[in-house]
């Protein structure tokens, strides 16, 4: 701690470095412990955060600060079931804090733990409206998990499943790369093509012709990339093209996100809730970080991508080099040409025979649980990780 305040110093100003010097000069203080356990979490490094909240609540057990800040903590660090078993060791919290109990039923849902969930979840007494609200939340997730019940596996390996169960969207491809050697189907590290996104297209064509649903037109979300994907999309999917309004539209269509995460807060509002007949379908999403909401149909998860018309890597002209390629700067219309062109090769993204079968299955027996075919309501948040470990870059 003592090196560290140099190095806070350094990086986060004075202020923080005094919250370090505080835990120097009293390090058995659970009140200087919590403080640091608080910044660090603002500052973005949840690990560390959890270390030092640990600390506090070694020191002092059973408060309720101190332990929803380290659940928080592990979280924020995808250790959902170190957050869970936090919790479970403060059962006195548990019987009189409602966060504490929304926060077990929570992360024992994000750990795959149901029966903890289900005996947690389903009493979580709320006492105010905002408190209602968060219940409802857990409660919506639990009934998705019933209606998959003997459905889908919803084990550690079912990326699809536990998707559709926290989310009610549809993920439609997992990555094929390291599927059985940590990922799981998730990337880490992505450079997107203009084939996956041809590709992409078809598969969210599909998944639509299986749900029964109709498109009269495609949005196109304001940020560049989107609109770059969205014009592509229209012409693959013969439909007229739309820009998406800044106050939003009540008019069907497929919206078209390239990634949701890169979208405007006021654009994100005004796709909040849904609406009769549209669709929004994100083409990637990045899974290390909290979304607003998820896309009825999300074509992959990545934790770093670049797009294949941004900035991207290429080998060095010397062995074991790279180089950075300039951002295309061709107009949106012209590059949505190039990539409506392009033709992806069969093993590209093919999994559109287990998707089908996906489909199916959620269909025959849980269709209540897809959001793609709610026609009002609000649209679910979508939580980093899930009960599906995957290797990430720390």
């Amino acid at each position: 701690m003592t090196v560290f305040v140099a190095i806070s110093r350094v990086l986060a100003g004075d202020a923080f470095a005094a919250t370090v010097q505080a835990v120097v000069d009293a390090p058995d203080d659970p009140q200087a412990l919590y403080n640091l356990g608080y910044e660090l979490i603002e500052q973005g490094l949840a690990g560390a955060a959890a270390t030092v909240l640990q600390r506090a609540n070694y020191l002092a057990p059973q408060t309720e600060a101190i332990v929803t800040e380290l659940s928080a903590a592990l979280e924020r660090d995808l250790r959902y079931e170190a957050a869970r078993d936090v919790l479970l060791a403060a059962p006195e919290l548990l019987t009189r804090s409602f966060i504490c109990r929304y926060l077990l039923a929570f992360s024992s849902l994000m750990s795959g733990d149901l029966a903890t969930a289900r005996s947690v979840g389903r009493v979580l007494h709320p006492r105010s409206d905002d408190d209602g609200t968060m219940a409802q939340r857990i409660v919506q997730m639990l009934d998705r998990c019933d209606a998959l019940e003997g459905v889908l596996p919803l084990d550690e390996r079912d990326l699809r499943g536990w998707h559709l169960a926290l989310t009610g969207g549809v993920l439609l491809h997992r990555s094929p790369y390291g599927l059985d050697e940590g990922m799981n189907g998730r990337y880490a590290f992505l450079q997107d093509s203009y084939e996956r996104c041809v590709a992409g297209t078809r598969l969210v064509a599909a998944a639509l012709a299986a749900c029964g649903i109709t498109l009269r037109r495609v949005f196109g979300l304001p940020d560049r990339d989107s609109l770059i994907l969205a014009r592509a999309a229209a012409h693959l999917l013969n439909l007229p093209f739309e820009e998406w309004p800044a106050q939003g539209s009540t008019a069907p269509g497929l919206i078209v996100a390239y990634d949701l995460g890169a979208s405007e807060d006021e654009v994100l509002l005004s796709l909040h809730d849904k609406r009769p007949q549209q669709v929004l379908w994100a083409h990637a999403s990045c899974w290390t970080r909290d979304q607003w909401f998820a896309a009825d149909f999300t074509t992959y998860l990545y934790q770093k991508q670049q797009s294949p018309w941004g900035a991207r890597l290429q080998a060095g002209p010397e062995q074991g080099t790279t180089v950075t390629v300039p951002a295309d700067a061709a107009r949106a219309e012209e590059i949505a040409a190039r990539v409506a062109s392009a033709v992806p090769e069969r093993d590209d993204m093919a999994d559109d025979e287990e998707l089908a079968a996906f489909l199916q299955a959620v269909l025959e027996q849980a269709s209540a649980t897809m959001m793609a075919l709610r026609q009002d309501g609000e649209r679910e948040h979508q939580w980093a990780g899930s009960p599906v470990p995957s290797s990430r870059f720390s």
